[in-house]
């Protein structure tokens, strides 16, 4: 044996590679089965926080439908009251890192939270939660729309690395991922509901129009019966021109005092109880009170 050759290599780098690929595997296979939009991006802060070489809090953004306003995604590791402070922030040029880099649409890093003029109006906020630099990349659609915005927190004034930025541009591609698809999901979900809506309210109509067919039959058939009764009533009244009984009452009769007169355009007259002539009023459109010892309709109307 002439010598020994020694290979070393180093294991850290290809082991975080590893896990940050299986890692990257299983929120795509989440947003796959579309798990809540909620438990993906707290996922994902997590799986970027336990990954990052130094400590790193995370936090995503989620941009309101115009554009105009961030609200509160994810931030798992960031104090309750920051969260609470933020959610809702404008997104504009000066708004700190995450406003600035939505109006952008490009990254922002602030290095020093306590010197950039970016945080002017928030480094009181982040000195309470003890932040001291501030990493955001704009997440954006596949048409280039605003989506939110990814950050990434640090304890102390830093300086990103190429591999920093990298892990930044792949979760913030995959945050994208999941918004729209959730975005897609809302859309779909309301689709359905006003197509729901619609048929529901079609079928109401269909019901109703059934129903109104239904009672202008009942109503016309109605008619046609108090016309005939009124013939009939006319006819008998030459020998009795103001009978005893209601003559409006049909074929089982009825015994009610015949109080109130009636008529209509042909000439035909018949007496009937006031239930009956109402009847008849309802039904028969010519049919008008010609009782003259009643005064007429004004006078029934008021009685």
């Amino acid at each position: 044996m002439t010598g020994i050759r020694v290979i070393g290599i180093e294991t850290t780098q290809v082991k975080h590679a590893q896990r940050l690929m299986a890692e990257h595997r299983a929120l795509i296979e989440q947003i796959a089965r579309q798990a809540p939009l909620t438990e993906v991006l707290d996922g994902m802060a997590r799986c970027i926080e336990d990954l990052a070489p130094q400590e790193v809090l995370a936090s995503v953004l989620l941009a309101d439908p115009d554009g105009q306003h961030l609200r509160h995604g994810a931030a798992p590791s960031l104090p309750g009251f920051y969260n609470e402070a933020i959610d809702g922030i404008a997104t504009g040029e000066g708004v700190g890192s995450c406003g600035t880099a939505a109006h952008r649409r490009q990254p922002v890093i602030v290095t020093d939270i306590t010197t950039d003029p970016f945080w002017t109006d928030f480094r009181d906020l982040a000195d309470r939660a003890g932040l001291a630099a501030c990493w955001s990349t704009p997440i954006l659609a596949r048409d280039g729309g605003l989506l939110g915005t990814f950050a990434m927190y640090h304890r102390t004034p830093r300086v990103p690395q190429d591999t920093d930025l990298a892990l930044a541009a792949v979760f913030a591609g995959t945050a994208a991922l999941a918004i729209e698809r959730h975005h897609s999901e809302q859309a779909r979900q309301a689709a359905e509901a006003r197509a729901k809506a619609a048929h529901d309210e079609l079928a109401k109509v269909v019901s109703s129009e059934r129903h109104l067919r239904a009672e202008a039959e009942r109503r016309a058939a109605a008619a046609a019966e108090l016309t005939a009764r009124m013939r009939t009533a006319a006819a008998a009244q030459a020998a009795m021109p103001h009978p005893e009984h209601c003559q409006l009452g049909g074929r089982p009769g009825c015994t009610a005092p015949a109080e109130i007169k009636i008529a209509d355009s042909w000439g035909d007259a018949a007496w009937g109880c006031p239930d009956h002539v109402e009847e008849a009023i309802i039904n028969v459109r010519s049919v008008f009170i010609a009782s003259e010892e009643l005064g007429g309709l004004a006078a029934y109307v008021n009685r």
